[in-house]
């Protein structure tokens, strides 16, 4: 036994172990990988704030990655025809990023396949269990939360 007699806790961790071998927030869109549609939806959001369009240092603090790592994914949506890279009219060493009409299309896609998801789930466990579950979710949130402030350097 992995967590020693602890039967609670080794039941926990294999059963959050089997949602990773579910892959079930992979399975939104076809074509479409699940970073992707992250980007999509975030670019949308940056885009609320400033209409000229979204940094890519901005994607990747938004996604807690670093610019190397966002820059392929803009480069495939860009490719596939969702986003336009823009060169900042100011600072043209900057490169701002906006949604097409396409890739709002397929955020709007993407968005109304998880809300199907997420209202199935809430149909197969009821009102009473789906309110206990996001109750438990968010106790796990905070705990995992105090427990990253509480491990951080002082």
């Amino acid at each position: 036994m992995i967590m020693g007699e602890d039967i609670k806790a080794q039941r926990l961790m294999e059963v959050l172990g089997r949602f990773r071998k579910a892959e079930w927030h992979k399975q939104v869109l076809d074509g479409y990988k699940p970073s992707e549609l992250r980007v999509l939806f975030i670019i949308q959001k940056g885009s609320l704030k400033e209409e000229r369009g979204i940094t890519v240092s901005s994607i990747s603090s938004m996604m807690r990655v670093s610019p190397p790592t966002v820059t392929p994914l803009v480069r495939s949506l860009e490719s596939g025809g969702l986003v336009v890279r823009i060169h900042d009219q100011e600072d043209r060493r900057v490169v701002r990023v906006k949604l097409t009409e396409e890739g709002e299309r397929v955020r709007q896609e993407a968005k109304t396949v998880y809300a199907r998801h997420f209202k199935e789930l809430s149909d197969f466990l009821g009102d009473e269990r789906s309110t206990q579950l996001a109750d438990l979710l968010e106790l796990v949130f905070e705990f995992l939360k105090e427990r990253h402030n509480r491990d951080l350097p002082k």
